[in-house]
């Protein structure tokens, strides 16, 4: 086993609806003794589970959007492997047998001139690579993206318009990719333990997975909205796969493309909780990230719970979320909700 010490494993720091980047200790002090594993069931940006990687737990990542799964396979599951030098160069060369998509159907919005042809250009290059050195291509490609539109949403065709003074030019959107990309090299490390990134509908893979933790930070419907990822993400996710077997929506002003994944709402909040964690009956020990205001309430969620057999208390901590659907107000400062069910006659004290 290599020998590291988790308290100078690099701090992961990544900007994502619904981050829990400045929770992630809060979370570690109320994770029970004795875990040795933990699946993060929602991982997303993979926030939660590096710092299980970095305090030694097998961690077992798990998202259904490729863009989550490429970030989980770059830093989660990889141990050693980083792209070097001379492949960060190649990959930032101009390729002039790329394809126009991004040219073609993204123009005029979310990014100033230069830089959709400049996509396509990179996403061809990633195709040069394979295994987790694509991974970690498509993950700062994705990265870069996201805060290369300002707001780092894509459900507004106007945000170009609004905020040209966050744009990047292309050669700043080259300079800021090449920098993720030293970034995430600097964020692999081997903890000792054979970690696993899985991408599928989270009721598939719970019953698969032996862990002695199951963390889930899911969706959830709140009195300010509903939350689909898939959608927010969707130019990101769409280049994932440069938008291969996908059909953009003939009315979308943001060009996104069908999307068949059901948007948890508080009418269908409860059957979809219920659902996995039925499915995570096996799991010793479950941590819960909720927040006030969401359907269900803390009542109705702690009777879902106790209803499968659990114990639980609830833990509360003031947060203000930099990412939400509404960037001001009470929709982003929230009560973060920490549930921490166990199984049985074990202790719930509080940390």
């Amino acid at each position: 086993m290599l020998d590291y010490n988790h308290n100078t494993c690099p701090k992961y720091i990544n900007n994502y609806l619904g981050s829990k980047q400045k929770l992630v200790d809060w979370i570690w002090r109320n994770t029970p003794d004795g875990v040795s594993s933990v699946l993060d069931a929602f991982s997303g940006s993979a926030v939660v589970a590096y710092m299980y990687k970095s305090k030694g737990l097998r961690v077992f990542a798990n998202d259904r959007l490729r863009y989550s799964h490429h970030a989980a396979r770059a830093i989660i599951e990889n141990s050693s492997t980083r792209l070097s030098e001379r492949e960060i160069e190649k990959l930032l060369a101009d390729n002039p047998k790329a394809k126009t998509f991004v040219q073609d159907i993204f123009k005029g919005i979310f990014f100033p001139k230069g830089v959709h042809a400049l996509i396509d250009s990179l996403r061809a290059n990633c195709d040069d690579l394979s295994g987790y050195k694509k991974d970690i291509a498509l993950f700062a490609l994705g990265k870069t993206c996201v805060s290369g539109t300002g707001f780092g949403r894509f459900t507004c065709s106007t945000i170009y318009a609004q905020n040209v003074q966050f744009q990047y030019t292309p050669d700043e959107f080259k300079k800021r990719l090449k920098a993720n990309i030293e970034w995430i090299n600097a964020l692999i490390f081997d903890n000792g333990k054979e970690n696993k990134a899985y991408r599928g509908d989270v009721n598939e893979i719970l019953p698969k997975v032996k862990a002695d933790l199951a963390y889930f930070d899911p969706p959830y419907a709140t009195e300010f909205s509903s939350v689909n990822y898939e959608y927010f993400y969707h130019f990101v996710e769409g280049l994932m796969t440069y938008w291969d077997g996908l059909t953009i929506k003939a009315d979308s002003k943001v060009k996104c493309y069908e999307i068949s994944h059901v948007t948890v709402t508080r009418r269908n909040a409860s059957d979809f909780i219920k659902e996995f964690l039925r499915n995570a009956t096996h799991i010793p020990h479950w941590l819960i990230s909720y927040r006030d205001h969401a359907c269900p309430n803390e009542q109705q969620m702690k009777k879902i719970i106790g209803g499968l057999g659990r114990q639980s208390r609830i833990e509360t901590k003031d947060h203000k979320y930099s990412k939400t659907f509404k960037h001001d107000g009470e929709a982003c400062r929230a009560k973060e909700r920490l549930f921490v069910c166990l199984k049985g006659n074990q202790s719930l004290c509080s940390v």
